[in-house]
Order: structure tokens, then sequence, then C-alpha cells
């Protein structure tokens, strides 16, 4: 019997080591490969995103934003230029010109403007190119004017000066992004002269 016995503590050992290696396998060694695992591809992710991070001569991630800052720079660079160029161009030519931002206040004229109105931007300051505008047709022309700068459409006017000259305004609206307005660039003519 005694081997019988034997058996049985044996067989019950043999059934409490599996059961044990059964929870320790359960319980912690497949939850602790999946955890290192895990920190396997995070550690990959974290070596490819450093690498990404790092300079490279060009290839890496880091190179390419450096570079569009680059680029952003040289572009801001060339409408500065550009905008003092036609700036300087606008200014001379013998079309009487004022801009007005987006709220319709005057920003800049040029030498036409000044010879047709008497007036130059330093005696005219915000509104105040609404003077040389009849009086009698101000309310109208600021109506309008607001409607075509707030729909971004083309602006054309004729109008009586507060001199009595009857002159055509048409401004072309431009836009500083898809939800802002930039203003108006607005031309002056003699009804008379064209």
């Amino acid at each position: 019997m005694g081997s019988a016995t034997d058996i049985t503590v044996f067989i019950a050992l043999l059934s409490g080591i599996l059961g044990l290696a059964s929870w320790l396998w359960i319980k912690i060694i497949s939850p602790s490969m999946r955890f290192v695992h895990q920190h396997e591809k995070v550690a990959a992710s974290v070596e490819t995103i450093k690498d990404e991070l790092t300079t490279n001569h060009g290839n890496s991630l880091k190179d390419a934003v450096c570079n569009l800052g680059y680029t952003c720079d040289r572009i801001e660079d060339g409408q500065k230029i550009i905008e003092q160029r036609t700036k300087a161009a606008l200014h001379y030519i013998p079309a009487a010109l004022f801009e007005t931002d987006s709220t319709g206040r005057l920003t800049w004229t040029n030498e036409p403007f000044y010879e047709l109105t008497g007036q130059s931007l330093s005696d005219m300051e915000g509104f105040d190119w609404l003077v040389y505008i009849h009086e009698d047709e101000r309310e109208d022309l600021v109506t309008d004017f607001e409607s075509c700068l707030e729909m971004n459409r083309k602006f054309s006017r004729d109008v009586m000066t507060s001199d009595n000259k009857e002159v055509r305004l048409t401004g072309f609206p431009y836009r500083l992004s898809e939800k802002e307005h930039g203003g108006f660039l607005v031309s002056i003519s003699e009804i008379g002269s064209d």
C-alpha cells in the first residue's frame, strides 16, 4: 500500500506543481512576455522618432522642418519685395489710387490721388477720404462699399465729389486669407476724362 500512497502523493505533488506552473504562466510569465514585447515595440518606435528628430544631412523630419522654416522666410522676404515694388509702381502711375483696410479706413494713396483731391494721406485719416465725396452721396456709397467688401466683390460707382466733379470709383477687394478680408484698392477717374 505504501507504494499506492507514494503514487497518490506523487500525483498530488505533480498536480500541485503543474497547477502552480499554470498559475505562474497565466498570471506572471505570459503578461510579462506581453509587456516585454510591447516594450520592444515602444523602444523601436522611440528609436525611429529619435532618428527623425536628429539631423542627418537632409533625410530627417527635423531637417525637413528646418528647411521649411528657411523656405517660409525666403517666401516672406520675396513677398515684401514684391509688395514694395508694386507700391512703388502704383505710386507713380497716372491713375489716382487709394487703399483701404478691411473696415474701409484709408491706408495708402498715390501721387495722382493727391493731385486730383488736393489731399494727401497725412491730411486724411481713417474715413476722411469720404469728405472727397459729395455729402448727399456718402451714405449710399458707404453702404455699397461695405457690401462689396463683405462679399469680396468688385466695387464700381459713379459719384459727385464735394467740389462737384463727376468721378468713377472702381475698387478691387483682396483677401488676406479665406476668413480675413484685406480691404480695397480703389481707383478714381474723372468721368469726363476717360
